[in-house]
Formats: C-alpha cells, structure tokens, sequence
C-alpha cells in the first residue's frame, strides 16, 4: 500500500454527513440543527469515499446531526464495507424504526453506536425530550431482535458522573458490548455553560471506574481521548489496542482526520473552530490535504517545549503531549495543556 507523502499513514476517519439533527441536546459542540448550506451530495461523498480507499484508511464512522437524515447514507456505508473497512455509526437513537433497521442492515456495519447521557431524568433533560430515553430503549430493543451490535458513548457532565453505575448495569441488561466515556467541552451549545463541565478532580474516579468494569469482563468500557492519562490505570482504560495500550499523544492528523458535511477536512471533529480546518474536499483533494506538511502542524510538528502549565513540567511530556487537543482548546485555551489529566488531578 502506498504510504502518504508526508509519512502518516490514515488509519481513522470520522465524516459528518449532515449536520441536521431531530434533537437540541445540551452539550451538543457542534450546535447541530438545521442542514449547512451546499452540504455533499451522493455522488460527491462517493467521490470521497473513493480517494479515503486511496489513501488506506481501514475504519470510517459516520456521524451528524443524525445521520438517518442524509438519503443514501447506507449506500455510502455498504459501499465502504464492502471494501474492507470498519465501518460504525453514532445515532441519538431517537427515531429509528424498521425502515432504519433494514438501512443499518444493509450497510453491513460492525456495530451502531448509540449516545446515552445518563438515567432517565438526566439523559431526558440533556437532550431537551421527555421521551428521548425511552425512545432508546425501544432502539436497543430493535438492535437486539435483529443481533445488530450496539455500542455507546455517555458524555459526562458534572450531574450525571454519579450515575456511571447504574447506566452500566443498565447497558449490560440491554446487552451492549462497547461503552465510550468521554467529557463534555464548553463549545457549541455548551460555549457558556462552563459550570456543568465536569470537574477535573473526579478524572481519577473515572480512569478507576473503566479499570474495574473491564476487570468483569462482561463489557468492553474505554476511556476517549479526553480521558487520562498516564496514572495507574492507564493500561486498562483504552481497550484493546494490541499490543500497545496506553495514550501516545493526539492523533488528528497523524492517523485520523474529520470530514465535515460539506467537505472540510480537520484532524478532529471536535476541534470546532474553523482555525483547524486544513482544506476542503470540493476544492482539493483529500491527497493533497494530507500530504500538505504545513497542515495540522500542532501534531505534526509537536515539541515538548510546547507544552504550557502543568503538563510542561510533567515527566510524560514526551509520551503523553497534553493530552486531548480539543478539550484543551476549549478548557485552557492552550493546545498543549490539559486541565483534566489524571496525574495533575488525583482523587
């Protein structure tokens, strides 16, 4: 396989197909709702598809807004999956129905993702819908009577943290197999709400939680980028990434990248702001973008003396490089420091 000019190799991508949404959640950072002007057509997302093959990614997850809103999605999916990638999507689980079975069914995805974001009561007023959780659970039934693999991602707020043990067992009875944990960041929606960010001292509690449920073995838990790192749980909280197992630093766009609903090519989804968009697919191709060697140059062309604030005075500076690069822009407003490191911020 031909390896990029630039000597990082795609491995990941996450591709927004459309940023309409059936839901105004709380935390939502990419404020999702109504379609962006001139999103991609079908045959412009094959096209995409296409030169993502070129360049070797090996797993593609499509997200939104809802990506049962974009037509043809499936198509796109199954097109994909049928040239050996992993392919999964994250759905809020809130309308989906047979016509939406057969579509995850046809698109022979290795599982649906489905964002849980607490109990009942706090799940229901994160998404701003009294019968969004229930909704759900009506989604997992569905999964379930066709064995279509479910997974799910819980953004943590500093209310629904304390509900980690009861959502696990809840998940566990309706059979999910991957469960993400990730932090809400103060963007979007959440821009100026930062007093329901999560607090940095119960990141110990966290990284504890997943190293004791992955013990049980009865659910894969993984921590998601913005969780860490480096303390003694390290190991057992990012899943089974053989035979390495612990946080090497960010990697948008050095083996991931982003994809956006009209074409705009970031390192990460979650970097919002449009300082990190490196090009766009309808003006470059995706080639061209990743073989640039002054595009996401905040990774490519990391020093360690770039760190700021604690995590330059930290013995895994090197190894670790500040963590999540998005929940530090949002949070300290430094690219290469982290408020949220496990380290800094023992229990």
């Amino acid at each position: 396989m031909k390896m990029s000019e630039s000597d990082h190799q795609l491995y990941a991508c996450l591709w927004e197909l459309t940023l309409r949404c059936n839901l105004n959640c709380m935390h939502c950072g990419s404020a999702a709702g109504k379609a962006r002007n001139k999103e991609l057509s079908l045959d412009e997302c094959y096209h995409i598809a296409n030169q993502l093959l070129e360049l070797g990614c090996k797993e593609l997850t499509f997200i939104g807004g809802e990506i049962f809103l974009y037509p043809g999605w499936e198509k796109i999916a199954r097109y994909m999956s049928d040239n050996g990638l992993i392919v999964n999507i994250m759905s809020n689980g809130y309308q989906i129905g047979e016509r939406e079975i057969e579509q995850i069914k046809y698109a022979k995805l290795s599982n649906v993702g489905i964002s849980i974001d607490g109990m009942e009561t706090s799940h229901n007023m994160i998404r701003r819908r009294s019968d969004s959780f229930a909704s759900i659970k009506k989604t997992f039934d569905l999964l379930n009577r066709e064995q279509i693999p479910i997974g799910a991602v819980t953004c943590l707020l500093d209310f629904n943290f304390f509900e980690l043990e009861e959502l696990y067992a809840y998940l566990l009875n309706n059979n999910v197999e991957l469960w993400q944990l990730q932090l809400a960041n103060p963007m979007g929606n959440l821009a100026d709400k930062r007093e329901l960010i999560l607090h940095p001292d119960k990141i110990p509690l966290i990284t504890k939680f997943i190293h004791e449920k992955n013990k049980e073995r009865r659910m894969l838990v993984v921590a998601a980028d913005s969780i860490g790192y480096h303390d003694e749980n390290e190991t057992y909280i990012r899943g089974n990434r053989a035979p390495i197992c612990f946080w090497e630093g960010c990697q948008a766009g050095l083996t991931s990248i982003f994809i956006d609903s009209i074409g705009n090519v970031k390192g990460c989804g979650a970097l919002y702001s449009e300082v990190f968009i490196e090009g766009n697919l309808k003006e470059k191709t995706l080639r061209e973008i990743w073989d640039n060697q002054d595009n996401f140059s905040y990774n490519r062309k990391f020093d360690v003396n770039l760190l700021t604030g604690k995590c330059n005075l930290c013995d895994m500076g090197n190894i670790c490089k500040g963590g999540c690069r998005a929940s530090n822009y949002f949070t300290t407003h430094s690219l290469y420091e982290n408020a949220f490191c496990a380290r800094n911020n023992p229990a």
